[in-house]
């Protein structure tokens, strides 16, 4: 019985996504099976269910405030990304984040990333990130600008040093393999990442935690939502 109503919650909240957002959010719950292996664990129970429902309903919620808002977000604009007609964008250590709406037509911001999308963070070789798809972690070409076509990018508000350990911890997770559901709520298990809690935990293991409503899944929309950083780049 509580796993039903466990695996219920869980799909009215996704079905939820529908309603305020977009059909991308429709996952298959019976289909995929690292969601049903979290939600048949021995330990599963009701209050766990009600709490990851209202964090995927918080989630998209605050999504859909940022659609709303997005010409009056605030930016503390770092003037050399936005002059600069490289291919590349972002400093070392800087967070990218995939942004949709409804008009948006990037399939690439769509199918790669999470509930919000997509993100990745910048190599200490700002033409380089680090980041995660269904291959795995690795160092890729930071091709942001022109990959997507709406995104943001927030700098953390830490020490140098934080930002090259936490570049550093990245390099060491190269290969991780990727999987979402199967540690999606469970963010401080790292057998196996999604794209936001590899960059999140990289930072974590950095002593600092970016994850800006601490709940048990973090969303690539976490990091905007945290006191730690700033957005300086809005791009679509």
């Amino acid at each position: 019985m509580k796993k039903k109503l466990f695996s219920s919650l869980l799909c009215a909240a996704l079905i939820f996504a529908n309603v305020i957002g977009s059909n991308v959010y429709a996952f298959d719950l019976k289909a995929d099976s690292g969601l049903q292996s979290y939600i048949s664990r021995p330990n599963a129970d009701t209050k766990d269910a009600e709490a990851i429902y209202k964090e995927i309903i918080d989630t998209l919620s605050f999504q859909v405030y940022i659609e709303k808002n997005w010409n009056n977000l605030s930016v503390e604009k770092d003037m050399d990304l936005y002059n600069s007609t490289d291919k590349w964008v972002g400093k070392p250590g800087d967070i990218l984040i995939t942004v949709f709406d409804k008009n948006n037509s990037d399939i690439n911001a769509i199918t790669m990333g999470s509930l919000t999308t997509h993100a990745a963070f910048v190599d200490s070789d700002p033409t380089k990130v680090l980041e995660l798809f269904q291959d795995g972690i690795a160092k890729r070409e930071n091709d942001w600008r022109t990959r997507y076509k709406k995104i943001l990018i927030v700098r953390p508000k830490v020490d140098p040093k934080i930002i090259s350990d936490a570049i550093a911890y990245g390099y060491t997770k190269i290969g991780t393999p990727f999987s979402y559901f199967t540690n999606m709520f469970q963010k401080t298990k790292i057998d196996k990442y999604y794209c936001s809690q590899f960059v999140w935990d990289c930072y974590l293991k950095s002593g600092v935690d970016l994850d800006g409503n601490g709940g048990k899944a973090v969303f690539p929309y976490d990091f905007l939502r945290s006191d730690k950083v700033s957005i300086v780049y809005k791009q679509g």
